[in-house]
C-alpha cells in the first residue's frame, strides 16, 4: 500500500469516528429536549379505531379539549361517554356526529381537584357494522 492511500485511510478512520460520536451526542440531546417534562399526555387503547391526535388540557385545572380521529371507516353511532378518575363528573361536548375524521371533545367543567388530571374517558359506540365497541382515552398528568 502506498503512503497516500494509507494517509487517506487514517484520515477517514479518525474523522469518521469523530463524526459518529458527534451524531450520537446530537441524537441524545434531541431526544432529551423533545421528551415532554410536564403537562398532560393522552392516548387511546384502540388507536386503530379512535386515535388521540392532540390535547390542550391544562394540567392545573383539567379543562381543555382532546382532538380525536375516528378511524372506523364509518360513523360511530349510539355513543356513550363515561368519565372516571379526575374527569369523573366532567361536563363535556363532542363536536359533530363522530363521522370519519377529526372531532373535538371539549371539557367545559370539571369537579375534580385542581392538579389531579389523571383520568379516562370510555367511549361506547356502535361501529359501521352495528357491533358494540369501546375505546378508552386515558390522560395522565406528566408532572405527578
Amino acid at each position: 500500500m502506498n503512503s497516500r492511500g494509507q494517509a487517506a485511510l487514517e484520515y477517514l478512520m479518525t474523522y469518521g469516528w469523530a463524526l459518529i460520536v458527534i451524531a450520537i451526542v446530537v441524537g441524545v440531546l434531541v431526544f432529551i429536549v423533545a421528551t415532554p417534562t410536564g403537562g398532560v399526555g393522552c392516548n387511546s387503547n384502540q388507536p386503530g379505531k379512535l386515535n388521540v391526535v392532540s390535547n390542550n388540557i391544562i394540567d392545573t385545572s383539567g379543562l381543555g379539549s382532546i382532538v380525536l380521529t375516528n378511524l372506523t371507516a364509518g360513523t360511530m353511532t349510539a355513543q356513550t361517554v363515561t368519565a372516571s378518575g379526575a374527569f369523573a363528573g366532567a361536563t363535556y361536548t363532542i363536536d359533530g356526529n363522530m363521522t370519519v375524521g377529526n372531532h373535538t371533545l371539549a371539557i367545559t367543567a370539571l369537579s375534580g381537584a385542581a392538579g389531579k388530571t389523571s383520568g379516562s374517558f370510555v367511549f361506547g359506540y356502535k361501529d359501521p357494522a352495528g357491533l358494540t365497541q369501546s375505546a378508552t382515552i386515558t390522560c395522565q398528568n406528566l408532572k405527578q
